[in-house]
């Protein structure tokens, strides 16, 4: 791919793809008192082990500095960092709790991407490479045609080869709204040969959603709920299904903060939750290699490549993978150096490149400085 398409590919998404609409949640977030100093010294739970900075070799001094800036961003909901799975900062702003549940937006992708890979370690999918007609032929049938051949492979590094344009957010409305989304979708022409260009398309990702309730027999919510959630302990979500009846796989997914950094923790350690090994870590090496080439930066992070529903970028030479949403939902890990970071944005359509800029800001100038080489 050509960096000038690259770079086109990387500005629709993150308008509009990276975390998709119809949430409610559309209005500019209300200026809030913030407290004048914020304790980010996180608290030990069932389901979480804690430490500290220091103890964990990171420069607490650095990691002060970003989250009592972040008093200064009213699109700001959470901050989170762990070290190899401990919980070693949490702060909250702008009126949200520990409890509340966020928008994920198109990290919601990802998840789908992961429990992709568990159907496949569980043989309910063939491979990467099975045709989607293998599992849409009985009800979508006729709007196959030459969209036959399109694999799963193709619809996780976003190269379906199926005409779309989320260049506004209207087009991703449309889309969700409609009486049947995947319709909507497979009624598409097919403008590339799958696998040869990418671009960024939220209704095929949502295919695999379909795929994944074809092929185990369960909702992707259900399916997601027996995997991952339970073993993770996590008790609270909502995660509506579109009107084909099948659970959005684009965006939607609503968690609280830190049940969001345990599934970033996992994907950090290969599959692994505490002594489980929920997904194949086989699966997510490769799905964390770059499929497409996407050459661009936000924030000052620059971003290298796409994987499985992932950004893939570096931090001074510092490999690193990135979930993101719209609005400035980031789950960053840098696999060397077993950290996650996860920041929470608010949803502003009417600055949200300025707003998923600034947090990206935040993450680049002040929390990535604070973990060793």
């Amino acid at each position: 791919m050509n960096k000038k398409y690259g770079l086109l590919a990387l500005c629709f998404s993150l308008l509009f793809g990276c975390g998709g609409g119809g949430s409610g949640e559309n209005a500019a977030p209300p200026v809030s008192e913030q407290p004048t100093s914020i304790n980010w010294q996180p608290t030990a739970g069932a389901d979480w082990q804690v430490s500290t900075a220091t103890a964990e070799g990171l420069n607490s001094s650095l990691l002060d500095q970003a989250y009592q800036a972040g008093r200064n961003e009213n699109g700001l909901y959470a901050v989170l960092v762990a070290k190899r799975g401990l919980l070693v900062g949490e702060a909250y702003y702008n009126e949200k709790k520990a409890s509340d549940l966020l928008h994920l937006r198109s990290v919601t992708k990802t998840l789908v991407a992961t429990l992709i890979g568990i159907a496949i370690a569980e043989r309910k999918i063939q491979s990467l490479d099975q045709p989607i007609s293998d599992f849409l032929r009985a009800d979508y049938g006729s709007l196959l045609n030459n969209k036959a051949d399109i694999t799963l492979r193709h619809l996780l590094t976003m190269s379906s080869g199926i005409s779309w344009d989320e260049s506004q957010l209207s087009s991703y409305t449309e889309w969700e709204t409609s009486s049947d989304p995947t319709r909507y979708v497979l009624e598409r022409n097919l403008l590339n040969t799958p696998g040869l260009q990418f671009n960024y398309n939220s209704g095929a990702s949502h295919l695999l959603s379909v795929i994944l309730t074809k092929a185990t027999g369960m909702s992707t919510e259900s399916y997601a709920r027996t995997k991952l959630f339970t073993p993770l302990g996590i008790n609270s979500w909502n995660w509506p299904k579109l009107r084909d009846g099948f659970t959005n796989g684009a965006a939607g997914l609503q968690l609280t903060a830190r049940d969001l950094t345990k599934l970033a923790v996992l994907w950090q350690q290969q599959g692994r939750w505490q002594q489980q090994q929920l997904v194949p870590a086989s699966y997510l090496l490769t799905a964390a290699e770059s499929q497409r080439n996407l050459r661009s930066s936000v924030g000052g992070l620059n971003l290298t490549g796409y994987g499985f529903l992932w950004w893939l970028g570096a931090d001074n030479g510092r490999p690193l993978q990135l979930a993101w949403g719209y609005g400035g939902q980031f789950a960053l890990t840098l696999p060397a150096q077993d950290v996650t970071i996860l920041v929470m944005g608010h949803n502003v359509p009417s600055n949200v490149r300025d707003q998923e800029r600034r947090l990206m800001e935040l993450v680049v100038q002040k929390i990535l400085p604070a973990i060793p080489q």
